[in-house]
């Protein structure tokens, strides 16, 4: 029994290992390199962040559930990893929740889920002139996204606002 346990927990661990290698490896390859922003947050950021606003109830409850931020922006739409990212998320066990398209600009959510909790969220956004990149890992569910949806219109982050209308779902 125990080998059967240890199996399947070790089977798991080298999944969301996989599953996350296409997203971990464009961070790896692009990150500092010319033309590349990239931003990492920690859970620690998120836990201080709800001390400033100790009213907010939300943020503080989701400020424990997220385990990672990750973003990556390219100012040159020619260099193309968000098509490798989309074409891979199938096959990562991903689902779309929801795409976007209006003109040249394009945004696409994933999600991989545990239950009905929400394990990666990756955010793909392209326009005329970069690409974008996020990752957010945790254990959240889908109207605690659509909150973080509503207060990343305030904070500015405009793709993720559109979250806001999972609120209606």
């Amino acid at each position: 029994m125990r080998t059967i346990t240890l199996a399947i927990t070790l089977f798991l661990a080298v999944t969301n290992a996989f599953s996350q290698s296409a997203i971990d490896n464009a961070f790896i390859q692009y990150s500092g390199k010319p033309g590349f922003t990239s931003v990492s947050i920690t859970p620690e950021l998120f836990k201080l962040l709800s001390l400033v606003d100790a009213k907010d109830e939300d943020l503080k409850q989701l400020s424990e559930k997220i385990v990672s931020l990750k973003i990556l922006v390219s100012e040159d739409k020619t260099v193309g990893f968000t098509n490798e990212i989309r074409a891979q998320m199938v096959k990562l066990k991903y689902k779309t929740i929801m795409q976007i398209v209006d003109g040249e600009q394009k945004v696409d959510f994933f999600v991989k889920q545990n239950g009905d909790m929400i394990t990666d969220l990756v955010m793909l956004a392209t326009d005329k002139t970069e690409e974008v990149l996020l990752s957010l890992s945790g254990n959240i569910k889908l109207n605690e996204l659509a909150s973080l949806g509503s207060s990343s219109d305030k904070a500015g982050m405009s793709h993720m606002s559109l979250l806001k209308s999972l609120e209606q779902q």
